[in-house]
């Protein structure tokens, strides 16, 4: 896509501080990271959802980051690694893409989690309606 960022990186039309990349994936330091080492694992191949993206480059984009991930908690002593993606509205940009976020002890970043109450009917009817749903496909 043309007005895509990360297709700019990839086609490197744009600069970026390029860690690693493959035939299917490409890897570059967040340029506005959470912590120090916030690498973004980044398809080649453009997708904006993540129920859009390939079995084949699903596959690379996890692999990747596990390899990233590996390096980042040798390389910096992390105190652990988070790795998330977002869909929809709450995605920065256009192009499906993974974080893989170096962690370190009191670094400032949460998750925070709202209370929800979920009645045991409702799990049972989830369940079984995202049950069938799965059976379908």
């Amino acid at each position: 896509m043309e007005d895509c960022i990360f297709c700019k990186i990839i086609s490197k039309t744009v600069d970026a501080y390029m860690i690693y990349e493959n035939e299917y994936v490409c890897c570059f330091l967040d340029k506005y990271p959470i912590n120090k080492g916030h690498i973004l694992v980044v398809p080649k191949k453009h997708y904006q959802e993540f129920r859009e993206v390939d079995q084949e480059s699903l596959s690379k984009i996890s692999h990747a980051s596990q390899q990233v991930a590996t390096a980042l908690e040798g390389l910096l002593s992390t105190d652990g690694i988070t790795i998330m993606q977002n869909n929809g509205i709450f995605k920065d940009i256009e192009h499906y893409h993974m974080h893989v976020i170096p962690r370190f002890k009191n670094d400032g970043f949460s998750w925070i989690e709202p209370k929800i109450e979920v009645t045991k009917e409702e799990f049972i009817s989830l369940s079984a309606k995202l049950g069938k749903v799965l059976k379908k496909n």
